[in-house]
């Protein structure tokens, strides 16, 4: 499997698996019997939710490179510090930042021999 195969089926994982858990984190805090309070919804929220919508946009659809490696950075960031209990989530996500790095600075590289 290529490396920009393994970025994208990462990207998708985390973006997905970070949406998922701020849907069951927000659901779990709306169902539990304990007060609710909305700041900490919205931050479960905006953390987990809005980190995978970044890294998914910034994966898949802003075509520009650094701006797409600037959204995700952001998203994993907003997701790995929501995640950080679960260890291996932060791990991938860290990889991802890693091979997109990784990308960008081959493409650059290419785009600067063109020159």
């Amino acid at each position: 499997m290529t490396q920009a195969r393994v970025t994208r089926w990462l990207a998708w994982f985390v973006g997905v698996a970070f949406i998922l858990l701020g849907f069951v984190e927000v659901l779990a805090r709306l169902l539990s019997d304990e007060p609710v309070d909305p700041t900490a919804l919205a931050w479960w929220f905006a953390a987990l939710c809005g980190g995978g919508a970044l890294v998914l946009l910034g994966s898949f659809v802003i075509t520009r490179p650094g701006l797409a490696l600037a959204v995700v950075m952001l998203g994993c960031l907003l997701g790995v510090v929501a995640t950080a209990w679960t260890v291996v989530l932060p791990l991938l996500a860290l990889v991802l930042l890693a091979l997109r790095v990784r990308h960008a600075n081959a493409s650059s590289g290419r785009a600067g021999q063109q020159h």
